[in-house]
């Protein structure tokens, strides 16, 4: 990761800018080759064209191991470290437009990095920190006319020269602005759009759980049912009777204290009409069935009924029942 590390190794290209200009006049550096320099304590990061080009503030060692700090601007290149751009003292308009004023004196010929380096003095002191600073300091040094239409032209040209690199600069900027908010906001749609995904997903997946509880209780209590029949069925024959068991019918409601046939009995209701009936004194003294059968109101049951081995049907025939089952 380059963009935001604390510490960074960039390239100062020898042929470049930042070594034939930047580097001499602001720091009274000039590397003779190209050079790894490390920087260390970076901070606000900016960049000027994304994932391209960038800003950032550092400190490094130059002359004496003397600590120097500047505003770097840094290009991601196909080589490992960053390209230094410009680098310089302070992040200010005039400070740009004294780069764009030194480029344009060196690429003109009129100056080199070892005059640059000579006149590092007047840029500390604070005497050629301007536009207007550095071309005084230019004509006193080299004895040209300042007031000479070539020099007039000369300066003009640099000064327009400097105006469109800056203009461009804002521009890279205040596109590369756009592009980071709009990256930023569809970030945040492609997250919102996640978590919403995420939020369905764990819905769902407590919906399928939920569920599956709900089938194991109901596979639990279908099991204890079926072990509840298999007993009745070994208990009745070890009685020397049969289980009647009646196919699975939607139970809608349970009456009770029902007179039929002299006794009071408990009456099942059935959708399909159809009835089935218990007495009470003979096999549900306690009401057990009775109350089983009311908690089993809206299901699907099954009923049994003991008939006699020898006598299949005598009272199953008969509509009665004698235990009552989930379905």
């Amino acid at each position: 990761m380059i963009f935001g590390s604390i510490n960074l190794t960039v390239d100062v290209v020898a042929h470049h800018h930042a070594n034939l200009d930047s580097f001499p006049f602001r720091y009274g550096i000039h590397f003779t080759r190209t050079t790894a320099l490390k920087l260390f304590d970076c901070e606000n990061y900016e960049w000027e064209i994304h994932n391209k080009k960038f800003k950032v503030s550092a400190k490094f060692i130059g002359n004496n191991s003397k600590t120097e700090q500047g505003t770097f601007v840094l290009w991601i290149t196909d080589y490992p470290n960053p390209r230094v751009g410009t680098v310089m003292r302070q992040d200010i308009e005039t400070e740009f437009f004294l780069s764009a004023l030194i480029k344009s004196f060196r690429e003109a010929g009129k100056i080199t990095p070892q005059d640059l380096l000579e006149w590092h003095e007047f840029y500390l002191k604070g005497e050629a920190n301007s536009f207007e600073q550095f071309a005084a300091l230019y004509f006193s040094k080299k004895m040209e006319d300042k007031t000479s239409p070539e020099s007039q032209l000369f300066l003009k040209e640099s000064l327009t020269s400097a105006t469109e690199e800056y203009e461009k600069l804002l521009a890279e900027k205040d596109e590369t602005i756009a592009t980071l908010i709009a990256t930023n906001d569809e970030i945040a749609d492609i997250y919102s759009q996640a978590e919403d995904e995420l939020t369905n997903t764990k819905r769902e997946l407590s919906e399928a759980h939920n569920t599956v509880v709900e089938k194991n209780i109901q596979v639990d209590k279908l099991k204890s049912e079926n072990e509840r029949l298999q007993r009745e069925i070994k208990t009745a024959k070890s009685n020397g009777s049969t289980v009647a068991v009646k196919e699975s019918q939607l139970l809608i409601s349970v009456q009770t204290d029902v007179m039929y046939r002299g006794s009071i009995n408990t009456v099942l209701n059935f959708a399909d009409g159809s009835k089935k009936t218990i007495k009470i004194s003979t096999f549900d003294k306690d009401l057990s069935v009775t109350r089983r059968a009311q908690s089993l109101v809206g299901k699907h049951v099954k009923t049994t009924c003991w008939d006699p081995i020898s006598e299949p049907g005598k009272w199953s025939s008969q509509g009665y029942f004698r235990n009552i089952y989930e379905a």
